[in-house]
């Protein structure tokens, strides 16, 4: 291994890092659990998001009392940023494996509390309350998690199999869908809707603990990334990174900004906004959401690695910017088949154009956000576009498709939000970004 005359990490000593198996085995592990562990919550809300709404508000319209639950979800992501601050100064400022650390303990936490919340007509104001407290300390976990995760990936990785490595996070995102959907179709079909709704959700809830964990085991047991180590050893690291971002990196900052909006919004109501939309709004039964929901994740889950090499090969902003083409074009005519459709082959064929779009945009847009920022501000610089898109876009994407829903009376009306979102992420990647694969990370 060769290391330069200023103590950095060569390419050559990451490339061999990379390549044992061992090495490049518990990065990813320890680099992912965490996303699995969030998503997971994310998924289980969303999932169960109808009886949230029966149990911890007080509303006698179900639509209305749906909308509220979505609005607590969306609570959550006003934190975000506030949490990708805090943790990303801290891991461009200590380490990622130790702000890694930190958020895996508290998503484990307030996960396991919110199945431990009483309902409305135990405590009445106070269950509502508790539930946003909750997702209030979940959004900030978030928030400082995945800058920190893409960052300890790409920063394991080398130039030429960067974007299959941090595909691994969005993998690990899948997992826990997975988990969160699995886990409601058992509860569905195990147990009565009488019993799912009294006390069976809360199950979801607590198991998150294992996850959290295990979790915290296996970041104990990792090293720091080669990049970061080098940023010590050349002491080139920031006293105030987010100074730095707002200072030198406005552009690149926009431009994350602008990439995550149609990532987002695509994100959200493919991966954890159908089940509801399929049950709610379609007037399926709740186990066929859960199910198709659940294949959809799998198709999702599988094409991810395959996607992230496709970026390794051919580019980030081709990738990104023709699967970001193919939701404002296929939006509409999908969202039309799922709602005048009583198949479930119909439904299936959709719901698997749906995850390999986002597969798509995924595999390129996660490893070209760590690319245009240098690794003594790259998880500060991610949490403010990526976070901040997020909240305002992401976290929202329920609430505003149930409201258009309810506003229109018109089935196909999330897909204008998904249309809009996915548009202003093409025309971005169009004319503001520059290709970043097969290039060194900046330092």
């Amino acid at each position: 291994m060769n290391v330069s005359v200023r103590g950095e990490v060569s390419i050559e000593e990451k490339v061999e890092a990379v390549q044992a198996p061992e090495s490049i085995f518990k990065a990813v592990l320890a680099g992912s659990i965490g996303n699995a562990l969030e998503w997971f919550d994310y998924g289980i809300y969303g999932y169960f998001a109808a009886i949230i709404s029966s149990q911890f508000f007080a509303s006698k319209e179900p639509i209305t009392a749906l909308m509220l639950s979505f609005i607590v979800f969306g609570v959550g992501f006003v934190m975000r940023p506030i949490g990708g601050l805090v943790f990303g100064h801290y891991a461009d400022r200590v380490g990622r494996r130790a702000a890694l650390t930190w958020t895996i303990v508290l998503m484990g936490i307030s996960t396991f509390f919110v199945g431990c919340i009483p309902s409305y007509l135990t405590i009445g104001i106070w269950a509502p309350i508790f539930l946003t407290l909750c997702r209030l300390l979940q959004g900030i976990s978030t928030g400082g998690e995945w800058g920190s995760c893409m960052s300890f990936l790409a920063e394991y990785a080398t130039p030429y199999n960067r974007g299959y490595i941090v595909s691994w996070s969005e993998f690990s995102i899948a997992v826990g869908l997975l988990m969160g959907s699995a886990l409601g179709t058992g509860l569905s079909f195990a147990l009565t809707p009488d019993q799912l709704t009294n006390w069976g959700w809360r199950i979801a809830f607590w198991s998150g603990i294992f996850i959290a964990a295990f979790g915290l085991y296996t970041r104990k047991h990792v090293d720091e990334t080669p990049e970061f180590k080098s940023a010590v050893q050349t002491n080139t690291l920031q006293e105030t990174p987010l100074v730095e971002v707002l200072r030198n990196y406005k552009k690149e900052t926009f431009l994350s900004f602008g990439l995550v909006i149609g990532w987002t919004i695509s994100y959200w109501l493919v991966m954890a906004y159908m089940p509801t939309y399929i049950s709610k709004i379609l007037q399926f039964p709740l186990t066929l959401g859960f199910s198709l929901n659940t294949l959809l994740i799998i198709i999702f889950m599988i094409a991810i690695p395959f996607t992230g090499k496709l970026a390794d090969k051919i580019g980030r902003r081709p990738v990104i910017m023709y699967s970001a083409l193919g939701f404002v074009l296929l939006s509409y005519p999908l969202f039309y088949a799922l709602s005048t459709t009583k198949s479930s082959i119909v439904l299936m064929a959709v719901l698997f154009v749906f995850a390999v779009l986002e597969a798509l945009l995924c595999g390129g847009a996660t490893v070209y956000m760590t690319e245009i920022f240098p690794t003594n501000v790259r998880c500060s610089a991610i949490a403010i576009g990526y976070n901040i898109a997020v909240a305002c876009f992401g976290g929202t994407a329920p609430f505003i498709s149930t409201w258009l829903v309810s506003a229109t009376g018109s089935t196909l009306s999330p897909t204008y939000y998904l249309i809009a979102g996915s548009a202003v992420t093409f025309l971005v990647m169009v004319f503001l970004a520059k290709e970043t694969y097969r290039k060194p990370l900046k330092k």
